[in-house]
C-alpha cells in the first residue's frame, strides 16, 4: 500500500512537470531562467520553490539581467546541444519523478515540501524481504536533468575568451578572464560514466594533478555502480594519478545513508584514495526535499560509517546548498573536507573549503566533450596514496630519487618516492618515532647490478646514492621486544607494473631479475593481527638468473670507482695509480652461495677473507694492493668457475687465475692497477692465457736490478724485464747493480758500465755496484753476461733507454748496449732471462751507438 501511495505521488509530480514544461515551451517570453535551478554569473544557484511562489519567480526572471549582484538568487535557463530550452526539472511541488530503491521509502512522506530545520520524521526500516534490484535512478540537480548533464551558463562565455583559461601560466593557475586563482595549488577533474572511456595517459600528460572519480550513486546495489568506475580507478592507480572518489546521493533518511556508505565501502575494497571519499549532496528530488536537520543527520551517518573504515571523508555541494541547505552543525566538522561548486571566475563562498569546482565545461586531452574542472585550494596537501593507519608517528621514511636527491621525510602510511615520472628510487632510510620503547626497524634493498645489500637500521641508508642505480626490491622488518605488538606491511611501485601487493614482516617486495626500477615505496605499521592495507597478492616477482659478477675498486687519487661487470676492467690502468681496496659481489645469483675474496697489502701481507660486497684492502692509509684471491662457495661453486687477473706495475696484465689461486705478485713491491673478474660455467674454457698469473719472488727465478739515479739515489728494484731507473724525467743513471735469485743452476751474472770521463769500468758481479755514486757522472752504456751453468742454460737479454734516442734495441750475452762518444746519458734499463733456444724479446733497432 505504501509503495502504491509513493508511486501515485510521483506520477502526479511527473504529469505536473510535463504540464509546466509545455507552458514554458509555449511561453517563450518566460526567458532563460525557466529551468528553475542553475548557476548565475557568480555561481549562485536557486532552488525551485512551491507552485504559489514559482510564478512570481518566473516573472522576476524575465526581467533579470546578467549584471545582478551575487547575493541575488536568479534562475538561469540552459539550452541543450540542439539549442532547445530544457524543461523544468521540478513540478509544482518541487519534486521530479525518479524511481527510488525500496529502501528508505516511508509512508509518512508528504507531497508538501518540508520547511528548513524542521524535525525529521521517523524513519521506517526497509523490509529484509525486499531483495529485488530497483530501477535505475536519474540525477536531477543544477548539473543534471533526468540523468543527463546540463551545462550551466559559464562566466567565460559572457566575456572575451582568455586563451589560457584554467591553465598554469608562470607557475600560477589562471581563471577564465586571465586573473590568478589565489590559493590554487593543484588542478584536477571529476569524472563519471558521462565522460565515456577516458585516455588517462593523455589526461596525465595534460597537466592534471588529480582526479575525483564517481564510484556510483544511491544505495548498495550493483546496478548503481558507475559503469566506468573499475576502469577509471585502475588506470589512475596504474599511472600513479592521485585520486579521490565520490558517490552521488539520493538519501532521504539515515537508512538510505547507511546503504550508500556500504555501497562506497564495497567498491573501495583494495583501493586507497589519496583525496578521500566525497558525499555528493545535490539531488533536488530526494535529499533536497528533506529538512536541513535531516540532511545533517544523513551526512553524519554516511561520513561516520566511511571514516570508521579508515577513509578520509568530505562533502560536495553547490555554493547555494552550502549556504542554505547544509546549515546543520555537523557540517562544521573540521575533519570533513569541503568541496564547493560555483561556476565563476572565483569562489565567493565565505567559509573555509579545500576544493573548488569552477566549471563544467573544461577541456582536457583524453576526454571527449566537456569535463568538470577543480582546483585544490587548501594549505594542507593531501597525502597522495596514503593508507589509513591508527598511528602516523610510529615510523617515518625518506627516498633518494633520480634527479631529485633526498625527498622530505613522510610518516606512516604515506608514499615514499615519486610515481608517474619514470624516475628510479635509488635509496631509502627509515626511522621509528620516539616514545615506542624497544622498537626498531631494519631493512635491505636489492640494487641494480649489486643484488641484496647488507641490512641497514634506524635511519641508515639502504641502496646506492650517486651511482645511477635503482632499488628493485626491498625487505623490511621490525626489531626489538615491542616488535611482537605490530605488523609492518609494505609494497613497491615498480616500473611497468605499478603498485604490487602488500608484503609483510621481512618478505621481499618488488622484483628481481627483471631489470625494473622501483619508483616508490609505501609502509604501514599496524597493530598485530590487523588486516593488510590492501591486496596481498602479486607482491614479489623473481626471475632466477645469474647476472654475473660486479666489482668496485678504491684507487689512489680517485677513491671508489663505479662498479664494473663481468670481465670489464676495474681500476685505472696507464696512470701509475695504486689499487688500495676492492669489493666483489654476485649479481642475481641463481644458486645459493657466496663470493669470498682477500687481498695482499703492502706492509700487511694477506688479509682475512671477506664476502659479498664487503671491502678488502685499506682506505686512507696509502697502501698498495699487490695480489688477490677470489673463490665461490655453496651451489655457485658447483655450477661456476670464477676467473680473475690483475694489471700490475711493471708486469702489466698477468695470466688468469681461478677459484682461490693467487693473482698478482708477492715480494716485488708492485702495485695492482687494474682487475678483471668473470664467471664461467663449470669446466668451460678460461677467458685467456692462464700463464704467469701470480709472481712469488720466493719461488721464481729472478734477475734483480736497481739503478742509482740523479736526484733520486737508489731507485725501486726492478725484476725480469721491468724498467729499472726513471724514464721521461731527464735524469741520468749513475750506477747499477744486478743479481740473480732462486737459480736452478750454478753460476752468476757479471756486468760493467761505461761512465762519463772514465770509460769502461771493470766487471762487477752478483749485486756489486758498477758505475759511480756521488760524482754526478752519467752512465752511457752497459755490458751484461752470465757465468757458469747459468750461461749454458740461459741467455741474458737487455736494452737501455738513452737521452734523445729513447729505447734502443735488445741485445744479449755481453754485447754492448747504449752509446759511446756521444755524451748521452742512460736513463733506464730492462733485463730478462730467457731459456736457451727460446725466442727472446726483440725490437728497437740498434742496441749500441758510437760517434
Amino acid at each position: 500500500m505504501k509503495g502504491m501511495k509513493v508511486q501515485m505521488r510521483r506520477n502526479v509530480h511527473k504529469l505536473l512537470g510535463i504540464g509546466l514544461s509545455l507552458c514554458l515551451i509555449l511561453g517563450g517570453s518566460l526567458g532563460p531562467a525557466s529551468t528553475g535551478y542553475a548557476a548565475d554569473i557568480s555561481g549562485e544557484e536557486i532552488a525551485t520553490v512551491e507552485v504559489s511562489e514559482q510564478s512570481q519567480d518566473i516573472q522576476e526572471d524575465t526581467v533579470q539581467s546578467e549584471t545582478q549582484n551575487e547575493d541575488a538568487e536568479p534562475d538561469v535557463q540552459e539550452s541543450d546541444a540542439s539549442g532547445q530550452e530544457q524543461q523544468t526539472q521540478q513540478d509544482a511541488s518541487g519534486e521530479q519523478e525518479i524511481t527510488q530503491p525500496a529502501e528508505g521509502t516511508t509512508e509518512s512522506e508528504s507531497t508538501e515540501p518540508e520547511k528548513a530545520d524542521t524535525a525529521e520524521t521517523a524513519d521506517t526500516e526497509v523490509p529484509e524481504t525486499q531483495k529485488t534490484e530497483p530501477e535505475e535512478l536519474k540525477e536531477n540537480s543544477f548539473r543534471y536533468q533526468n540523468g543527463e548533464p546540463v551545462h550551466q551558463p559559464q562566466v567565460y562565455s559572457r566575456a572575451a575568451s582568455y586563451p589560457y583559461a584554467w591553465e598554469k601560466v608562470n607557475g600560477k593557475y589562471m581563471n577564465s578572464i586571465g586573473q590568478v586563482i589565489e590559493g590554487a595549488t593543484k588542478k584536477g577533474i571529476d569524472v563519471s560514466h558521462h565522460q565515456g572511456t577516458i585516455d588517462w595517459q593523455k589526461v596525465k600528460n595534460d597537466g592534471i594533478d588529480f582526479a575525483i572519480i564517481r564510484c556510483g550513486y544511491g544505495g548498495n546495489y550493483t546496478s548503481y555502480d558507475d559503469r566506468q568506475w573499475l576502469r577509471n580507478v585502475s588506470e589512475c592507480e596504474r599511472l600513479g594519478i592521485p585520486y579521490g572518489v565520490y558517490l552521488y546521493s539520493y538519501s532521504e533518511n539515515t537508512e538510505d545513508a547507511k546503504s550508500e556508505a556500504a555501497h562506497v565501502l564495497r567498491l573501495l575494497e583494495g583501493h586507497n584514495p589519496a583525496y578521500g571519499v566525497y558525499y555528493d549532496l545535490e539531488d533536488e528530488n530526494t535529499t533536497g526535499t528533506v529538512s536541513n536537520t535531516t540532511i545533517g543527520t544523513i551526512a553524519k551517518t554516511f561520513c561516520d560509517q566511511v571514516s570508521a573504515s579508515g577513509y578520509k571523508v568530505g562533502i560536495y555541494a553547490s555554493k547555494y546548498w552550502w549556504q542554505y541547505k547544509l546549515t546543520s552543525s555537523v557540517f562544521k566538522n573540521e575533519k570533513w573536507s569541503k568541496w564547493v561548486a560555483q561556476y565563476n571566475t572565483s569562489c565567493t563562498y565565505e567559509g573555509t573549503y579545500d576544493m573548488w569546482q569552477c566549471t563544467s565545461e573544461g577541456s582536457v586531452s583524453g576526454i571527449n566533450g566537456f569535463v568538470d574542472l577543480n582546483f585544490w585550494m587548501s594549505d594542507s596537501e593531501p597525502d597522495e596514496n596514503a593508507v589509513s593507519v591508527s598511528d602516523r608517528n610510529i615510523i617515518s621514511g625518506s627516498a633518494h630519487m633520480q634527479d631529485y636527491g633526498w625527498l622530505n621525510s613522510v610518516k606512516n602510511g604515506v608514499q615514499i618516492g615519486v610515481t608517474g615520472e619514470s624516475r628510479r628510487l635509488e635509496a631509502f632510510k627509515l626511522s621509528i618515532g620516539s616514545g615506542y620503547g624497544d622498537l626498531g626497524v631494519r631493512y635491505t634493498s636489492f640494487v641494480e647490478d649489486k643484488g641484496w645489500q647488507t641490512y641497514a637500521a634506524g635511519g641508515q641508508v639502504s641502496g646506492a646514492t650517486g651511482q645511477n642505480r635503482a632499488v628493485q626490491a626491498v625487505k623490511i622488518e621490525l626489531t626489538g621486544t615491542q616488535a611482537k605488538n605490530y605488523d609492518i606491511y609494505y609494497r613497491a611501485h615498480v616500473q611497468d607494473y605499478g603498485w604490487l601487493g602488500w608484503a609483510k614482516n621481512g618478505a621481499a617486495a618488488g622484483t628481481t631479475g627483471y631489470e625494473k626500477r622501483m619508483e616508490a615505496l609505501q609502509i604501514a605499521v599496524v597493530p598485530k593481527g590487523s588486516a593488510a592495507p590492501g591486496s596481498t597478492s602479486n607482491v614479489y616477482k623473481e626471475k632466477a638468473v645469474t647476472g654475473g659478477v660486479g666489482y668496485e675498486t678504491h684507487m689512489q687519487t680517485y677513491g671508489w670507482r663505479a662498479m664494473t661487470l663481468n670481465g670489464a676492467t676495474g681500476g685505472v690502468v696507464g696512470e701509475s695509480k695504486r689499487m688500495e681496496a676492492f669489493k666483489v659481489d654476485l649479481l642475481y645469483p641463481q644458486y645459493s652461495g657466496d663470493v669470498e675474496y682477500r687481498s695482499y697489502v703492502q706492509n700487511k701481507g694477506w688479509l682475512g677473507w671477506v664476502k659479498n660486497g664487503t671491502m678488502s684492502g685499506t682506505s686512507g692509509q696509502g697502501l698498495r694492493m699487490e695480489a688477490v684471491q677470489i673463490r665461490l662457495t655453496g651451489e655457485m661453486a658447483k655450477k661456476y668457475d670464477i676467473y680473475y687477473r690483475v694489471h700490475t706495475q711493471d708486469f702489466g696484465w698477468l695470466g688468469w687465475a681461478k677459484n682461490g689461486a693467487g693473482a698478482g705478485s708477492s715480494g716485488y713491491s708492485r702495485r695492482i692497477e687494474g682487475i678483471q673478474i668473470k664467471l664461467v660455467a663449470k669446466g668451460a674454457a678460461a677467458p685467456g692465457s692462464t700463464s704467469g698469473a701470480f709472481k712469488d719472488r720466493t719461488t721464481i727465478q729472478n734477475v734483480v736490478y736497481q739503478a742509482h739515479m740523479q736526484d733520486y739515489g737508489w731507485y725501486t728494484t726492478a725484476f725480469n724485464g721491468s724498467t729499472g731507473g726513471v724514464t721521461g724525467a731527464a735524469k741520468r743513471m749513475e750506477a747499477l747493480k744486478i743479481s740473480l735469485e732462486n737459480t736452478a743452476y750454478t753460476g752468476g751474472i757479471q756486468y760493467r758500465a761505461h761512465v762519463q770521463n772514465i770509460g769502461w769500468q771493470s766487471w762487477k758481479s752478483n749485486g756489486a755496484v758498477s758505475g759511480t755514486e756521488g760524482k754526478k757522472l752519467r752512465m752511457e752504456a752497459v755490458q751484461i753476461q752470465l757465468t757458469g751453468e747459468m750461461a749454458k742454460k740461459y741467455d741474458i737479454y737487455y736494452r737501455v733507454h738513452v737521452q734523445d734516442y729513447g729505447w734502443l734495441g735488445w741485445t744479449k750475452n755481453g754485447a754492448k748496449a747504449g752509446t759511446e762518444g756521444l755524451s748521452r746519458r742512460m736513463e733506464g734499463i730492462q733485463i730478462q732471462l730467457v731459456e736457451k733456444g727460446k725466442t727472446g724479446p726483440t725490437g728497437g733497432g740498434t742496441a749500441f751507438r758510437t760517434k
